[in-house]
C-alpha cells in the first residue's frame, strides 16, 4: 500500500496525487494513477476518518473473483444511490428472493426479441434529436454548444419510453420528472467524505423536493397501470403493445404470485413505493451513462478520421448509400440491419474501453479473500473492495497500446496480439449483478450513429470554449481536454459537457 501517515492515513497521498489533475475530474483518473505504483494490482488505501479502508483491484482475475462473491453494495455508495432511487431498487438490494424475481422479470424486457421491438421507437427519438442538430446547424454550421444538454435530453426521452411505454417528450419541451431527475443527480455526491458538505448544506432539502416531484410523476403513471391491471388490460396501449414497458413487467412479476389480484388491492401503497424505487433506478441508470458514452463515440471519431470513415463506410453498405436522412425509415422496416454492423459496434466497445463511465464498489466480508497471479492473499473483511475498470482497461498488461483508440481489436482473432484478454473490458461488469440495460445501451448508440455520423460533422471545440469561458488550473489528462469529470452522482462525463461545432456534411 501507498506511505500511510499515523493520522492521515492514505488521504494526503490522494491530495498530493489529485492536485496534478483538474479539480473536478473523477476520483477513477486519481486512483488510475496511484494504481501505476502497484504492477502487481492489488493495494489497500486507508480512508480514515472518512471511510472504510479500501482495497483497489486493478486486474482481470481480481475483478471476476470479487464478482464471484455475490458481495453487498457499501452503505457508502447505497446512500447516494437511494437519494436518486428515492429507496432500495435492483442497484442496490442484496442477492435474495425479491432481487431474483425482480432481476429475472426485468431481464426479460432486454431480450434480443425485446431489442428489436423497441428499435423503431428509439430512432423516432433519435429522430428528434436528428432534427434539433439540424435546426442548430440551419444556416451550415452552428454555434458552439455543449452537446450534452441535447443528448442528456434523447436519452432521458429513449429510457421513458422503455419504462413507462409512452413518450416524455423531453427533447422539444421541459418534462418535471427528467428536471427533477437531473437535479437530484446534481445535487448528489459519491466523493464528498466531509460530512458537513454532505448534510450541513441545502443538499437535503433540495433531495426532498426532486424526490417528492419523481415520485408525484411516477405515481400518476403507476396508477394508470394498476387500473388496468385490475381491469385486466395491462399493456393494451397500442404504444406498448410492441415491446415490454418496465412497468408493466414489474405489475405482471407481482400479479404472478399468489393473490395477486387481491394483494394489489391489500398492499397498493407498498407496491406503489417499492416499484417506484425501480422506476427512478431504471431512469437513473438508463440515461445518464448513455449519453456520456455517446458524446464519447463523437469525441473520438472526430479525432480519428480513418475510423470515422470506416463506420461511414460500414453504414452506406448496410443502409445505402445516399440514405443519410432516411436511416429512420429504414431501421423501422428492418430493425435486424442494426445487428449487420460489427465495425459500429467495435467503435462502441472501445470507446468504453476508453472511457468507461463507471466502476464497481463492493463491501468485503470474512472468508472473501482475492487471490493475485503470484498466489498472495488479500482479505477484504472490513474493507471496501473497488474494481478500478478504468485501470483495467488501460492496463499494458492485457492490452496491447491501451492509450491508442483502435477497434481494430475487437474485429482480429484469438491469434492477433490485439485480442482482448478474457475480464479486461468490463464497462457493465460481470457477474449476477451485471448492468441489465447492456443491451438497451448498445443498441441506442449504434441507432444514434447511424442516424447522425454521415450527415453530421461534429466536432469539439475547447478552444473556443475556452476563450469565452476562462478559467485557472489544470484543464486537461494526458493531454486531453475531453476528461472525465464529475457531475454529481451520475457516471463520468466529458469535461464541461463536451463543446462542438455541427455543421452539415457535403453529400
Amino acid at each position: 500500500m501507498p506511505d500511510v501517515k499515523l493520522l492521515t492515513g492514505h488521504l494526503l497521498t490522494i491530495k498530493t496525487i489529485s492536485e496534478l489533475f483538474p479539480s473536478n475530474t473523477v476520483m477513477h483518473n486519481v486512483f488510475w494513477e496511484i494504481s501505476k505504483q502497484f504492477p502487481d494490482g492489488f493495494f489497500y488505501i486507508d480512508l480514515w476518518p472518512f471511510a472504510r479502508t479500501t482495497l483497489v483491484i486493478t486486474t482481470p482475475s481480481g475483478a471476476a473473483q470479487v464478482e464471484s462473491f455475490d458481495l453487498a453494495v457499501p452503505d457508502s455508495i447505497v446512500h447516494p444511490i437511494e437519494t436518486i432511487t428515492g429507496g432500495p431498487s435492483i442497484l442496490t438490494m442484496r442477492i435474495g428472493p425479491q432481487w431474483k424475481r425482480q432481476r429475472r422479470a426485468l431481464s426479460s424486457g432486454f431480450s434480443a426479441n425485446s431489442m428489436m421491438a423497441l428499435a423503431p421507437a428509439v430512432a423516432e427519438e433519435v429522430a428528434v434529436f436528428r432534427r434539433l442538430l439540424l435546426d442548430r446547424c440551419s444556416g451550415g454550421a452552428s454555434d458552439v454548444f455543449q452537446l450534452e444538454d441535447l443528448t442528456l435530453r434523447l436519452t432521458f426521452d429513449v429510457i421513458g419510453v422503455v419504462t413507462f411505454g409512452t413518450k416524455l417528450y423531453c427533447q422539444t419541451r421541459n418534462n418535471e420528472l427528467a428536471r427533477a431527475m437531473r437535479r437530484q443527480i446534481e445535487w448528489t455526491t459519491f466523493t464528498a467524505m466531509n460530512p458537513l458538505q454532505r448534510y450541513l448544506s441545502l443538499r437535503p432539502l433540495v433531495h426532498w423536493i426532486n424526490g417528492r416531484r419523481m415520485d408525484k410523476y411516477i405515481a400518476v403513471e403507476i396508477e394508470k397501470r394498476f387500473e388496468e391491471c385490475l381491469n385486466t388490460q395491462v399493456d393494451k396501449d397500442p404504444d406498448t403493445q410492441r415491446y415490454p414497458s418496465t412497468i408493466s413487467l414489474l405489475l405482471d412479476e407481482m400479479m404472478q404470485q399468489d393473490d395477486g389480484v387481491k394483494n394489489l388491492h391489500k398492499h397498493k401503497e407498498s407496491l406503489k413505493r417499492t416499484m417506484t424505487a425501480q422506476l427512478r433506478a431504471y431512469l437513473f441508470g438508463g440515461h445518464d451513462t448513455t449519453s456520456s458514452t455517446l458524446l464519447y463515440c463523437y469525441h473520438l471519431l472526430s479525432a480519428h478520421p480513418n475510423v470515422l470513415e470506416k463506420v461511414m463506410a460500414e453504414h452506406d453498405n448496410v443502409f445505402g448509400a445516399g440514405t443519410a436522412s432516411r436511416e429512420h425509415d429504414l431501421i423501422c422496416e428492418n430493425p435486424n440491419r442494426l445487428n449487420q454492423l460489427p465495425y459500429t459496434l467495435a467503435v462502441i466497445k472501445e470507446v468504453l474501453r476508453i472511457f468507461p463511465p463507471a466502476a464497481s464498489m463492493r463491501e468485503g466480508r470474512p472468508g472473501a479473500d482475492v487471490i493475485d497471479e503470484q498466489g498472495r492473499v488479500y482479505p477484504t473483511e472490513g474493507c471496501n473492495v473497488w474494481s478500478l475498470t478504468l485501470a483495467i482497461h488501460h492496463n499494458p498488461k492485457y492490452w496491447a497500446d491501451p492509450e491508442d483508440f483502435n477497434p481494430d481489436r475487437w474485429i482480429v482473432g484469438p491469434e492477433d496480439p490485439l485480442y482482448p484478454v478474457k475480464g479486461a473490458w468490463i464497462p457493465f461488469q460481470h457477474g449476477p449483478k451485471n448492468c441489465l440495460g447492456q443491451p438497451l445501451a448498445i443498441l441506442e448508440l449504434k441507432i444514434c450513429l447511424v442516424m447522425t455520423l454521415r450527415e453530421f460533422c461534429i466536432t469539439p471545440a475547447y478552444e473556443e470554449w475556452d476563450v469565452r469561458h476562462p478559467r485557472r488550473g489544470i484543464k486537461t489528462i494526458n493531454g486531453n481536454r475531453a476528461y472525465q469529470a464529475e457531475k454529481g452522482g451520475g457516471g463520468a462525463h466529458p469535461a464541461d459537457g463536451l463543446p462542438v461545432r455541427v455543421t452539415l456534411r457535403k453529400n
